[in-house]
């Protein structure tokens, strides 16, 4: 099951189940009111580095919410997502998932 699976046919609460099922240990609580985006990037991008050790094949995936400063966060980490082949979620608060799409330098 794909975490795209999961949310097609779900509210919040029901990915949030699903998602701790398949991924034990793996989930980072962010802050209701975004007093630690840079914390909550920083443990998902860990618990991501984690999980890619543990299933090198697996898709491995962060979702966060879509806010400007995950955006950046996520921006500024864009080499090591691409490396380490880990993709970048932003969430709406309407529950729908928007994937990042890595912004290509061109070439010199």
């Amino acid at each position: 099951m794909t975490v795209t699976d999961i949310a097609s046919w779900g509210t919040a609460d029901h990915v949030r189940a699903a998602l701790e099922r398949h991924l034990e240990g793996a989930l980072v609580e962010v802050p209701g009111d975004d007093d630690a985006p840079r914390w909550a990037f920083s443990e998902a991008l860990r618990r991501s580095l984690m999980l890619r050790q543990t299933h090198p094949f697996d898709t491995v995936a962060i979702g966060l919410p879509d806010l400007l400063r995950y955006r950046e966060l996520v921006a500024g980490s864009e080499v090591t997502l691409r490396a380490t082949n880990i993709d970048a979620y932003f969430i709406r608060k309407d529950g729908s998932a928007e994937l990042h799409q890595p912004v290509m330098a061109p070439e010199a």
